[in-house]
């Protein structure tokens, strides 16, 4: 049996297709990590002399998870005639997800002014069938961007306070700064993968000794706290990051080039899909039958989730979720309010507006104009139609519309797409999922017909079971906001309602 090809009117195996939301919130905290901008005026306190002994021209890294290498790290440090810095990475990784073992390459190009303020940057990613590329430069007090796949990139900008920052300069930036002991600074970063801007406390800890290349060296301390998730990285008294440690038992380690180029572990990693995931403490033998269900949520104080509102009800640390009673009214309803309305906008990577998306919604739709009755036409065609299999890339819909592959994420942003451009409002949401004993991440829809009800085209449910536990809603940077969740969030089960 091909698990990855499923028939029409069967039900998908979760496993094959759930959490692989949390692959994508690692590669947006590992681009967050590497060098795309650097310090602005503000922390540029050293001279161009001081830089060029500080950061050496070349270095490598080996990027481990649980101590097994599951890829490498190649940057370079150049000094451009004009007085100006040219930084340039390339990442290679082996990264496991739904027993599915993909390599995945990122790619960044950076240009700094003399006195290191951000300037320009290029952005690339590719794994299997996918890419997605960033390119931006800063004017004034905004940033112009242009994302999406290199055949059709959609421009944008985003106004800035300041210049941002990527995390790891924020290390260096830091380390520049001459933080005591127990002090901390927030820095402003951008990411390039979802277009977000959200600040970062980093703290200086306690100066520590570590094992590098065969040599003890004492090191500088920093954890940079970011949405809840915390990274750490140790410094050398140059200023050159020697380590870091993040979510997932993941680490960067800095090696000789020849070691770094050695190729992978035997034994691949762990499922980061399966480690991820969430335990349940009972087993629910047909989510898609309950009407109703209660849990208890731990870990969720001070992080950024929107646990409270539509059929979700949040009081006192439990959050109940009742299926939705889609009314004959709304049904028939065709008029829109004004925040519905907002939802029928195009995005970077959900080109409702693109000429094949728009032709293909029609295609589906045909002369239908009930908001219902378009919502599941789509819901069904994605559903049939895009072959469940796990990528890792950045979602958008006029890729997914193409290859026709992916999972949850390929699944959210072409529903959504389809749905705009037949004139129906949606919305992504993510959060969790229950199947097979236990709660994985996920991605699915909620659609604007008469009033919102949640989607679901990996298991064309409309409404999606109540197992669905939503946690952020929104695109982009919205989902920035899950990363603090991951390793904190804890859940039990205390009632379920049959229909």
């Amino acid at each position: 049996m091909n698990l990855f090809n499923f028939s029409p009117i069967k039900k998908p195996e979760l496993s094959l297709i759930w959490g692989i939301f949390v692959s994508v919130l690692f590669l947006i905290l590992l681009v967050i990590r590497l060098d795309l901008f650097v310090r602005t005026k503000e922390a540029d306190t050293i001279t161009s002399q001081h830089i060029k002994a500080q950061r050496p021209a070349e270095s490598w890294m080996n990027i481990y998870q649980d101590g097994k290498k599951i890829g490498f790290v190649h940057r370079q440090f150049l000094i451009l005639e004009s007085g100006n810095y040219e930084t340039q990475e390339k990442v290679t990784m082996q990264i496991k997800t739904l027993g599915t073992t993909q390599l995945l390459h990122l790619a960044t190009e950076t240009v700094l002014n003399p006195d290191m303020s951000f300037s320009s940057f290029s952005f690339d990613l590719s794994s299997s069938l996918f890419r997605f590329s960033a390119r931006g430069y800063v004017s004034h007090d905004k940033l112009i961007l242009h994302t999406g796949i290199p055949t059709a990139m959609q421009r944008s900008e985003i106004p800035l306070k300041d210049i941002p920052y990527i995390s790891g300069n924020i290390y260096e930036a830091a380390f520049t700064a001459g933080l005591e002991t127990g002090a901390y600074r927030e820095f402003t970063i951008f990411d390039p993968s979802t277009a977000g801007v959200r600040k970062i406390k980093t703290t200086r800890e306690k100066d520590e000794v570590i094992p590098i290349m065969g040599r003890r060296v004492m090191t500088q301390k920093f954890c940079a706290d970011f949405m809840g998730a915390k990274n750490c990285a140790w410094l050398s008294k140059e200023g050159e990051i020697l380590k870091e440690t993040g979510l997932l038992g993941l680490s960067m380690e800095k090696v000789s080039a020849q070691t770094a180029t050695a190729g992978f572990a035997a034994d691949t990693t762990a499922d980061f899909a399966q480690i991820a995931s969430l335990p349940s403490n009972v087993i629910i033998a047909a989510p898609d039958k309950l009407k109703e269900i209660s849990i208890r949520i731990d870990g969720v104080r001070d992080l950024f989730l929107i646990l409270q509102g539509g059929r979700q009800l949040f009081q006192r640390g439990v959050l109940t979720v009742r299926k939705e009673n889609i009314s004959a009214a709304a049904q028939r309803t065709t008029d829109l309010p004004e925040n519905a309305a907002h939802y029928l906008r195009p995005s970077p990577l959900v080109q409702s507006d693109h000429a094949r998306i728009k032709e293909q919604a029609l295609k589906i739709v045909g002369a239908s104009e009930n908001p219902l009755e378009k919502t599941r036409k789509i819901v069904n065609w994605v559903y049939r139609n895009i072959e469940k299999k796990p990528v890792l890339s950045v979602p958008n819909a006029l890729e997914v519309l193409k290859n026709k592959t992916g999972d949850c994420n390929e699944h959210a942003v072409l529903t959504a797409a389809l749905l705009r451009a037949a004139g129906v409002p949606a919305q992504i949401e993510t959060g969790l999922v229950y199947q097979n004993g236990r709660f994985y991440y996920h991605a699915w829809n909620s659609a604007y017909a008469g009033e919102w009800i949640t989607a679901d085209a990996v298991f064309n449910q409309i409404p999606a079971d109540v197992t669905h536990l939503r946690l952020a809603r929104g695109e982009g940077s919205a989902q920035l906001d899950l990363l603090g969740a991951i390793g904190k969030i804890k859940l039990e089960v205390i009632s379920v309602k049959n229909d």
